[in-house]
């Protein structure tokens, strides 16, 4: 069981990630409002590592048995 949530999981924590990712970068285009743009980098940087961390937790709770 624990393998097959690591295998659903973890391609669905990598797309929110990516996605983190992506929009970790959007943020840095030219705006007047510099400080909104830098609590939507702080909320991508958590969610995003949030994510790898839990793909990491999956990964390493499928391979000890």
């Amino acid at each position: 069981m624990k393998l097959f949530v690591a295998i659903l999981g973890s391609p669905l924590l990598l797309a929110v990630a990516a996605f983190c990712g992506f929009g970790f970068l959007a943020t840095f285009e030219p705006t007047d409002n510099v400080t909104q743009f830098k609590a939507f980098r702080i909320g991508y940087i958590v969610i995003g590592l949030g994510c790898l961390v839990g793909v990491g937790f999956l990964i390493t709770n499928a391979i000890r048995k």
